[in-house]
């Protein structure tokens, strides 16, 4: 009954976990089953547990969202990895598996999002990663760049209108389909931008 309480505190009201992803805005929507919510001095790390059954939309700090239609993720163990297979048939994920979201700041000003572990998506599946950013909102410029691990960001090419960067700027919202984790941030007020394979 206290663990039902707790968890029903953090939910539906502003517990320590609620705060940190924005207090009065839902933790952990249908499908999502929160883990942690931890502040450090590198950002706010965000985990959750993702289910291929329901999938889910999770609430990260500082107001961004991800959202995985059902059996979306593809199963780490058995699938490739990597520039060449992001297009690449794989195995659905057919277990829960945990996943942590740390937010914060880049040099530049605009949020950054680094996602662990490292996981791919079924071609054809949607997710989408919402950032929230007021200036990058109203800037049609900004795109959603892919971070990464220990390399440049950069603008991935995006043949099909679904993965083209989208701006809200009523909600201060930038968002589009992505196909693989890692890192995401934000690049504004540039005309020429670079691509990957």
């Amino acid at each position: 009954m206290r663990e039902y309480t707790q968890l029903h505190r953090v939910l539906t009201g502003c517990g320590v976990a609620a705060l940190l992803v924005a207090c009065g805005e839902p933790v952990a929507p249908r499908g999502a089953v929160p883990l942690s919510a931890a502040l450090s001095s590198t950002g706010i790390t965000t985990s959750f547990v993702y289910d291929p059954a329901v999938g889910g939309s999770f609430e990260l700090a500082s107001q961004h969202r991800i959202t995985f239609a059902p059996g979306a993720v593809c199963d780490p163990l058995v699938s490739s990895y990597g520039v060449t297979e992001w297009d690449q048939p794989c195995t659905p994920l057919s277990a829960p598996i945990a996943i942590s979201a740390r937010s914060y700041t880049a040099a530049d000003g605009h949020p950054r999002v680094d996602f662990s572990p490292s996981l791919r998506f079924v071609p054809g599946s949607e997710v989408v990663l919402y950032l929230r950013d007021k200036a990058a909102a109203a800037d049609t410029t900004a795109v959603i760049q892919w971070c990464p691990d220990g390399s440049a960001c950069v603008t991935e090419a995006a043949p099909l209108p679904s993965y083209v960067t989208k701006r809200d700027q009523a909600l201060g919202m930038v968002y589009r389909a992505i196909k693989h984790f890692s890192g995401y941030t934000i690049s504004a007020g540039r005309t020429s931008l670079s691509y990957d394979l």
